[in-house]
């Protein structure tokens, strides 16, 4: 199976960004890593008022589909599951580090990764595998090079020159308020009206 095709049976699956990287200096068992991005606006638009679970069971869903298709293709595969990574410390897979690799973003002012598409409104599965995949390539893309919104809207400035995560209140006001990507308005409203996803990690 060639990339391509892997790429729109996960986009068909429900994936809205897919990106292929290697991962030998994480998980020296497994050549690929595919990640796969699913976008908050893509959850909310589903209008369910258990968001949260929703969002386990879209991310679930698709971790799953590839890890499937892999190995009918004859090739190892695993991916912590979406809604288990959390509760099970021994499973953590390098999302973002991966994600940069793969092009699919750039880490932000907010210490976020920033996506063209959806800014750092993304939720991301990854899952690896011992079917030889050629990277992808790492994006040119500054989207932070004229802005300080973040950093300007974080209540105890926790983003002031690194992530100080020891004050940081997890407000997500970083994610929200981030202009980048082509969800940023309609976003608004539903986090404003719906269970919101960031508000009940």
């Amino acid at each position: 199976m060639e990339k391509p095709q892997l790429r729109h049976i996960l986009t068909e699956a429900g994936a809205d960004l897919v990106g292929f990287s290697t991962c030998k200096e994480y998980f020296s068992e497994y050549t690929s890593a595919v990640t796969v991005g699913v976008s908050a606006l893509k959850i909310y638009r589903l209008h369910r008022p258990d968001t949260l679970q929703a969002l386990n069971e879209f991310m679930d869903f698709v971790n799953l589909k590839a890890r499937q298709i892999l190995s009918e293709e004859g090739y190892g595969s695993w991916g912590a599951l979406f809604s288990q990574e959390e509760s099970s410390r021994f499973q953590y897979v390098p999302h973002r580090e991966l994600a940069v690799k793969a092009g699919l973003g750039v880490i932000g002012k907010n210490f976020l990764l920033i996506t063209p598409q959806f800014g750092p409104r993304v939720q991301f599965t990854t899952i690896l595998t011992t079917m030889p995949l050629l990277p992808d390539s790492p994006l040119d893309f500054n989207p932070c090079k004229s802005c300080n919104r973040c950093v300007e809207e974080c209540p105890t400035s926790a983003l002031k020159d690194y992530f100080h995560e020891e004050v940081c209140i997890k407000c997500y006001r970083c994610v929200l308020t981030c202009p980048v990507g082509r969800d940023f308005y309609e976003i608004q409203q539903y986090s404003s009206e719906e269970p919101s996803i960031w508000s009940t990690l």
